[in-house]
Parts: C-alpha cells; sequence; structure tokens
C-alpha cells in the first residue's frame, strides 16, 4: 500500500488458497485487493536420470491422469530405472513446477466477495492459469520427470474425475 514491493511466504496447497488463508489470519479484503501483484506456489520434483531413464506406454490409470482421452494417440513416457550415475535411485536432480495467479481486476472482484479457492481457481483459469498438475504433466510429457514422482508430490486423483 506503500508502494513498496514486499515478498513473503505462506503455507498452502495452491496458488489459490493464499486468499483464504490471508482472510483466516485477519487480513482484510480491501488490503489485498489492488495491492497483490501476484501469487506464485511451487513444489519440487526429482528429475530423472538422463542416463537411465526408460520409455513406456502409458497404461489406461496413467493415460486418465495425463488428461489423455482413449482414443488419443499414446505418448511414450518415462520412468524410473537406476544405474551407477544416480546411485541406483533413478533420478537425478531436481526441477520446480509452479502455478502463477497474476492479479487483475476481475480476480480482485472475485478475492472481495470473499470467494472460495475453487472460484478464484475458475476465473484464473479462464485467465490462462495453469495448476500444478498441468505443470507436472506436462514435464512428465517432456520426460524430464515420473508420473509417479509427480504423484509422490501432489494430488492427481482430481484428474480422475
Amino acid at each position: 500500500m506503500t508502494g513498496h514491493q514486499v515478498f513473503s511466504t505462506l503455507h498452502t496447497n495452491s496458488a489459490a488458497a493464499v486468499f483464504p488463508r490471508l482472510f483466516d489470519i485477519g487480513v482484510s479484503d480491501n488490503v489485498m485487493v489492488g495491492n497483490i501483484i501476484g501469487v506464485i506456489a511451487q513444489r519440487l520434483l526429482r528429475k530423472l536420470c538422463v542416463y537411465c531413464k526408460e520409455l513406456y506406454a502409458p497404461d489406461e490409470l496413467e493415460r486418465r491422469l495425463l488428461g489423455l482421452s482413449s482414443d488419443a494417440d499414446t505418448p511414450q513416457i518415462s520412468r524410473a530405472v537406476g544405474c551407477e550415475r544416480c546411485n541406483q535411485k533413478g533420478y537425478f536432480g531436481r526441477t520446480a513446477i509452479i502455478e502463477i495467479i497474476r492479479m487483475d481486476s476481475d480476480v480482485d472482484a472475485v478475492i472481495a466477495r470473499g470467494a472460495a479457492t475453487q472460484d478464484i481457481e475458475q476465473i484464473a483459469r479462464e485467465k490462462g492459469f495453469k495448476l500444478l498438475a498441468d505443470d507436472g504433466i506436462r514435464k512428465v510429457l517432456q520426460g524430464t520427470t515420473s508420473l509417479e514422482e509427480v504423484s509422490r508430490v501432489i494430488d492427481l486423483t482430481s484428474r480422475l474425475h
């Protein structure tokens, strides 16, 4: 509100969950609206070892988790195997998956009404917002990490409905 840029952390499960959490700790909507530029959520994933990862065709459940229809072409995805270079882990290094809500007047209006996390996500998705799961699936399809690793870090079961 004073023109200073402040970076802070807050423990929530998603970027959209930040706003209800701020309400819970007593931050009023008139302080939030117009003063927050954006919110970022992140998780770290293990990267597949480039020397031993193995390509395979996903089964039906994995296709559903990936958001692929049953008639879509089946992509090859990778899984961890393990070798001397990765100490038999199948993973080497880390990468982040992120979701970013860029604030604008529409998102501010939803927050000012005290909307639930799902409502904030919906308005943000209409503006191109991608969930952590979306970024995780993108990294699976790129071969950066495994579906098992994304599932370990975030809940993908909502993609089954």
